[in-house]
């Protein structure tokens, strides 16, 4: 029998269904809302909108970790059955998670204070209104974030869920009217817009009554248990951002270069976005099953299981990605078609990050975060290295996707080796790489072939491509014990 969360597959799959479900309208709301920008805003100033949102996602590490360490504290206290004090524990988070997300927004304050003084032109002047937008967005955005965290991990995904489908709606017609009448300060008023509306939402759906507490010693332990987590998602961020950093440093004309190359992270962000979001379903269980059984073996069996549901998630998607996605975007935003060649690596990295999703979530849930931390800061370097080769031997845009997946791979590779593949036997193992190989090889590999053999037929392509998904998904689903599985709960 298959290793099964608590709460059984069905509610689990219900769960998926839900989120991925709101993931795809969001999606689709987000193609729309990115195209839309980029033809009111120029590649330059799309750049410079880029950068700043990577700054408003450092800001979700400026809380030390505490947040993470009681998400994760309630998460195991659920499946012992005894919340009371993690609750508390969740008061102490949201001391420190507003003190800190406070300070963060005066250093941005600071900054663009600073770039005003400094002078330079129309450039300079968007950077100093995008930093000082940035430091109000900091603040509102890790109150809204706290209280999402919560309610993932008391597996409320329907109101998260809804969640995400009002942002979406409200920043396609808040921020692309905004943009379109304003540029860029249009733009980063408009997010602003839709970070007030999300909080209107929440306020009516609290995940949780918090409080202002403080316990120092609790503070410190909870820090202590979220602060490796902390930095691995630190480290994470910097190594997903990575090639946008080295392009900013090494480009003399650093801003068109990087707002063409984020049209081909859009649809590699998308993917990741739908992986990210279906694995947030997985994580609460991960920290469920061990406050339950204690058991490490038990919950690496299940992020293994778990790993082969992402990987079918994911396969049709990317496979659609690679036969659609420089072809349309390259007809609808000519402007951005040097970027678009960089889809064919990143890609397949967007998948490799997806699949080591599961893995890292169980780290998590069994206590072991350092050794996540230490697999993403060695992918890091290695992804660093690469593509500073790529730079410095004249081959673009091309050379860092290639170079950034590379580095993605090596992270997937690296945190299945210190997860749950220790604690798998060999029929275990076996049953692991053959599901992946099987669920994801033909799939992608019949769309590079049709990619490069039938270009034109992109209709009859995604037709091919969807019906070897279907065959091997359906295959694995009579063959691996999925539908034994769901009938047992």
């Amino acid at each position: 029998m298959i290793s099964a969360p608590l709460t059984g597959w069905r509610r689990m799959f219900a769960d998926w269904l839900t989120v991925g479900s709101a993931t795809a309208v969001c999606h689709l709301l987000g193609a729309a809302t990115s195209l839309l920008l980029r033809v009111f805003i120029s590649p330059a100033y799309m750049g410079i909108f880029s950068a700043l949102k990577l700054m408003l996602s450092y800001g979700n590490y400026a809380n030390l970790g505490i947040s993470k360490g009681a998400a994760r504290e309630f998460n195991v206290a659920t499946g012992a059955g005894d919340t009371r004090e993690a609750r508390h524990g969740l008061n102490l988070a949201f001391t420190v998670n507003t003190l800190t997300s406070l300070l963060y927004a005066l250093v941005l304050v600071g900054a663009g204070a600073w770039v005003a003084l400094a002078g330079g032109g129309a450039l300079a002047g968007a950077w100093s209104l995008g930093l000082i937008a940035v430091a109000a967005l900091a603040v509102l955005g890790r109150y809204v974030s706290f209280h999402v965290t919560i309610l993932r991990a008391k597996q409320a995904f329907a109101v998260t869920s809804r969640l995400s489908i009002i942002e979406g709606l409200m920043t396609l017609a808040v921020c692309c009217t905004a943009a379109w009448c304003f540029g860029l300060p249009g733009l980063l008023a408009g997010t602003l817009v839709v970070m007030l509306g999300s909080l209107v939402y929440l306020q009516r759906h609290a995940a949780a009554e918090l409080r202002w507490a403080w316990h120092p010693a609790e503070m410190r332990r909870l820090i202590g248990i979220g602060g490796p987590i902390l930095m691995a998602g630190a480290v994470s961020t910097l190594f997903r951002s990575l090639d946008k950093l080295m392009i900013l440093g090494f480009f003399s004309d650093r801003e068109h270069q990087l707002g063409c190359y984020s049209l081909a992270l859009l649809v590699s962000g998308q993917l990741f976005g739908l992986g990210n979001m279906l694995a947030m379903v997985i994580g609460p269980r991960l920290g469920e099953k061990f406050g339950n059984s204690a058991n490490r073996r038990a919950v690496a069996r299940l992020a293994a299981r778990c790993g082969e549901l992402q990987a079918a998630a994911i396969a049709l998607p990317a496979a659609v990605a690679l036969l659609i996605g420089a072809p349309l975007l390259e007809r609808l935003l000519p402007d951005y078609r040097s970027g678009l060649a960089s889809l064919v690596w990143l890609v397949p990295g967007a998948v490799a990050l997806t699949l080591a999703l599961p893995g890292s979530q169980m780290l998590v849930a069994v206590g072991r975060q350092r050794r996540a931390l230490a697999a993403v800061l060695v992918a890091t370097v290695a992804a660093a290295c690469g593509n500073y080769a790529a730079l410095r031997g004249g081959y673009g845009l091309i050379g860092v996707a290639a170079a950034t997946a590379a580095g993605y791979a090596l992270y997937f590779v690296l945190v299945v080796a210190v997860s749950f593949w220790i604690d798998l036997d060999v029929d275990e193992r076996l049953r692991y790489i053959v599901g992946l190989a099987f669920t994801l090889g033909p799939t992608l590999a019949s769309a590079f072939l049709l990619r490069h053999l039938w270009p034109d037929a992109i209709v009859a392509s995604i037709g091919v491509v969807a019906l070897v998904w279907g065959l091997t998904i359906t295959a694995g689903w009579q063959y691996g014990g999925w539908r034994q599985a769901l009938r047992s709960g």
